[in-house]
């Protein structure tokens, strides 16, 4: 990115890109899930995990937030969830008392690593006088979690999907967030680990995108940073 192109405003992803879970989200159902019912490992929870969360992903429009989808919104949503996830693991557990125990667990800022690069590196951008906003599929609860982690300040706009009404990868959201740091697109800059959420819906919207490959996983077809001080090569 050539300096006369340098990007007025970052936008950011958040789980696996701002920080993540820790112990991992299969091994938290399994500890819920065991005290609640029969033993189960975060091996079993894993793959079960993983089916159920694209099962209920294909059945809503792309582009328009899953929460929506029923009439109790976020609460309803994970309620389904769980109620997939016991029945295919054949546990028997409560799901309303699970759902109860795994929402508590997960509202929990202790439960969530930030990554240790992040502070210093959202310092840095807000001192060089960009705008910044995290763009995030994810419930209402995201912004309490990113105020007792701290992060929360250092953005000028913090759009979340279920507050939204709209997700990524649709184009939408991305939009949004451009209108409201008062930047077009073409100077916005979006940096997240999924390559469609991310890296192509933010391409769509006419941003550049960064993808965040902590594990190496992706190949050289993509922007990619290992983590977000490779940002400052980047954004000149």
């Amino acid at each position: 990115m050539a300096q006369g192109d340098s990007p007025q405003a970052i936008l950011f992803d958040v789980g696996g890109t701002l920080f993540e879970c820790r112990p991992s989200v299969a091994e938290i159902y399994a500890r819920v899930l065991s005290r609640l019912g029969g033993p189960v490992s975060a091996e079993e929870v894993a793959p079960v995990f993983r089916r159920v969360w694209s099962e209920l992903t294909q059945l809503h429009p792309r582009g328009l937030d899953r929460y929506h989808r029923f009439k109790g919104n976020e609460w309803e949503w994970w309620g389904e969830f769980v109620r997939r996830v016991l029945g295919e693991l054949g546990h028997p557990a409560q799901w309303e008392q699970a759902l109860r125990e795994l929402m508590d667990a997960f509202a929990d800022p202790a439960l969530w690593h930030v990554f240790p690069e992040v502070p210093e590196v959202l310092a840095r951008l807000k001192a060089l006088e960009k705008r910044l906003a995290v763009v995030s599929n994810w419930d209402s609860r995201l912004p309490a979690l990113l105020a007792r982690l701290e992060l929360s300040a250092f953005f000028d706009e913090i759009l979340i999907s279920a507050l939204e009404g709209v997700e990524k990868p649709g184009v939408e959201i991305f939009m949004r967030a451009a209108a409201r740091l008062g930047v077009t697109p073409a100077r916005c800059v979006h940096v997240g680990d999924s390559p469609l959420d991310d890296y192509r819906g933010a391409e769509s919207a006419g941003m550049r995108a960064v993808l965040v490959d902590r594990s190496g996983i992706f190949d050289d077809g993509y922007v990619r940073v290992a983590d977000l001080r490779g940002l400052y090569d980047l954004i000149g």
